[in-house]
């Protein structure tokens, strides 16, 4: 069942209690929730800021201000829609690991048994593989998702029994008192409205979470805990380009032996945990799709500079074994208190809501991180001759990134067992609230180098999963 608005949902239901959670976000943590929730027989509300379709009036409200270090691309990374972010994403599919979840203080097989769910959600192979390549490198395998939620689910919720979907209604903040909430205060086609349940669960992202947050606080000093770390340790996955370099792909395979993962797309390498740098995860992505220009400049030039090693590049150019063109990066952040967002003083949206600020200052201890790990891979390519690789002098001498984007946001209501750490539980309950949870990137913290939102659905089905054991 779809909604417009707010006031076609109160119109239509002067009283909706037998719809006793409401999940604030249609994105796919937001939807897999309802999903769940549905499966298990129980009914929900998912209230959406913005419309069926991308808008740009409804995207206004996701202005944003960046302090300190650069970040690509920060507003064209999120979608006010239905169906949030994954209208743009890439579709890079990769589940955090048990070393992952440690950190997370969370139980690492439960979260495992929800990857089958997770994968018919997204259309995609529960296949994961991980092969090493030596002590301190391993391949892995990433899957592509071509789903767009609004496309997948909407005729689903259309006609859904069990699931409400309300577009074009922002939610403001909470309302409460001695540790419940009472009122979700929304506001809908400039009407304020407050939607009452039982059970409460942002979905918003890992910028909007803590935004709404943060201004629920400044309306209910008393709900909130002074102490809970309500848009720190922000981070972000930072996407850059680290060098130039030719893949002998054939004598990789060699190399690799079985343990070779053949699959689409590029090969990722990344570090194993025998070598974590500072504790800190990156990925490397090689092409194995020639850029041609590329190639043809490069043995050029090579052909004047050292006219045997030129020869011997064009012959394996020409047995089609050499891949040849740019070498991506995925850094993981150093989560850093100072890191945070804060609600801007001077501006706010259409609805008189703060925008949201990042004050962000990128990582000494990351960029160090990701330059041992591509120069250890570019040693071990010429001593085995795998290929070479010409790293960025950025990159080199640790200066600021020339990211090309910023597009997974971590952080910010940091899962953690106290007020003084984090914002939410290990079951994503915000501290000292009882009727309030987070689900989405914003509850990492840590980034790692994996895509988020395979972990971010995994998340959502076991908050489900908590709801049952609550309403049932």
């Amino acid at each position: 069942m779809i909604f417009n608005n707010a006031i076609e949902l109160e119109n239509n239901f002067s009283d909706y209690s037998n719809f006793p959670i409401i999940i604030f976000g249609s994105g796919p943590a937001g939807i897999t929730l309802a999903l769940e929730l549905e499966k298990k027989n129980i009914n929900s509300i998912i209230v959406e800021a913005g419309l069926k379709d991308y808008n740009e009036i409804s995207q206004s409200f996701y202005e944003i201000s960046t302090k300190g270090s650069p970040l690509a691309n920060i507003e064209s990374s999120r979608s006010r829609q239905f169906g949030g972010t994954s209208s743009i994403w890439g579709g890079w599919c990769k589940p955090l690991t048990n070393l992952d979840y440690k950190k997370f203080g969370l139980d690492y097989k439960k979260l495992e048994n929800y990857q089958d769910k997770v994968c018919k959600i997204l259309d995609i192979k529960n296949s994961f593989r991980e092969s090493f390549i030596n002590q301190e490198f391993k391949q892995v395998e990433f899957q592509y998702s071509n789903v767009r939620f609004n496309e997948k689910y909407y005729d689903q919720i259309l006609k859904s029994k069990k699931i409400i979907l309300v577009l074009n209604t922002q939610l403001s903040h909470f309302e409460g008192k001695n540790g419940k909430i009472k009122n979700s205060v929304c506001i809908s086609e400039g009407l304020t409205l407050k939607l009452k349940g039982k059970e409460f669960i942002l979905c918003c992202g890992g910028i909007e979470n803590s935004r709404i947050l943060m201004w629920s606080r400044e309306n209910n000093k008393n709900l909130f805990h002074q102490n809970l770390k309500i848009g720190q340790y922000w981070m972000t996955h930072y996407w850059i380009q680290a060098g130039l370099g030719f893949l002998d792909l054939e004598n990789f395979k060699l190399h690799m032996k079985e343990n070779f993962i053949e699959h689409d797309g590029p090969i990722h390498i990344t570090n194993t945990s025998h070598s974590f740098s500072n504790n800190l995860q990156s990925s490397i992505y090689l092409s194995t799709n020639d850029d041609q220009n590329f190639l043809k400049e490069t043995v050029k030039n090579l052909l004047c500079i050292a006219p045997e090693y030129g020869k011997k590049i064009a012959r394996l150019i020409l047995n089609k074994s050499l891949k040849c063109g740019n070498i991506f990066m995925h850094i993981e952040e150093d989560p850093i208190e100072e890191n945070r967002i804060i609600l801007d003083k001077f501006k706010k949206d259409k609805n008189k809501i703060p925008l949201a600020v990042i004050n962000y200052k990128s990582s000494l201890k990351s960029k160090i991180n990701s330059k041992s790990l591509i120069e250890n891979l570019a040693n071990y390519f010429r001593k085995k001759d795998l290929g070479r690789i010409a790293i960025t002098k950025e990159v080199l001498s640790l200066e600021e990134y020339n990211n090309i984007g910023n597009y997974h946001h971590l952080g910010g209501t940091k899962i953690g067992d106290s007020v003084n750490n984090s914002v939410v539980d290990k079951n994503l309950k915000v501290h000292n609230i009882s009727n309030l949870f987070v689900s989405g990137s914003s509850v990492f913290n840590y980034g790692t180098y994996k895509n988020p939102t395979f972990s971010i659905m995994q998340l959502s089905i076991m908050v489900a999963e908590n709801l049952k054991k609550k309403i049932i």
